[in-house]
This record gives C-alpha cells, structure tokens and sequence, in this order.
C-alpha cells in the first residue's frame, strides 16, 4: 500500500512541475520586447512536445499563435488573418493551412 502513495504522490509532483514548465514556456512565446523568434519558435515546439507528453491543455493565448499543421509561430510573413462574416480566418503561408475560429454570424440559430 505504501508504495502505491508514494508513485500517486510522485506523478502529481511530475504534473506540477510540468504545468510550471508550461507557463514559463508560455510566457516566453508571449513576451515581445526581449525573445527573438529563434527563441520564440523552439519554445513552441517545446511546448506542444511538453503538452502531448503530459496531456496537458495548449493555452488559449498560445494555441491561436502556432499552426496546427506545421506547428510554426504566426507572424505577419507567414500568415494572412481575415475576418469574414464574424468569423476569424488564419491563413498559413507555409504549408497552407486554413484555420477558421469562431462561428460566423448566427451560429446558434438554426434553420
């Protein structure tokens, strides 16, 4: 029995330490002034790597940032951001994905 606390106990420290290792990863994508984009892209590699290991949750702010296909940072060279008809639309210019976010006007009305 008492081994069985002890690795419970161990996966949450694992947990947490991850969630920490999230944020600071996170805060570096986020961070305008001092990152390069060097830096900045191999954290959100780090990042999706981190959260596919541990099954953690990409943050909101972040996961809009980084392309699902290609897993690169948006920026204005390499995607086109559009808004039509209440709908934002993310183009990749890299590997020319298209991502649509949000539902449009209307989107919970039926017909």
């Amino acid at each position: 029995m008492g081994g069985r606390r002890s690795q419970n106990k161990s996966k949450s420290d694992r947990k947490r330490g991850s969630i920490k290792v999230q944020r600071e990863l996170s805060s570096i994508i986020l961070d305008n002034e001092t990152t390069s984009v060097e830096l900045k892209q191999n954290s959100a590699e780090k990042l999706i790597a981190l959260n596919r290991k541990h099954r953690l949750k990409m943050p909101k702010q972040v996961g809009l940032m980084i392309c699902k296909k290609c897993y690169v940072l948006y920026d204005t060279n390499n995607s086109r951001t559009r808004i039509k008809h209440g709908q934002l639309i993310i183009s990749c210019l890299k590997c020319e994905s298209v991502r649509r976010i949000g539902g449009g006007p209307k989107s919970h009305r039926r017909r």
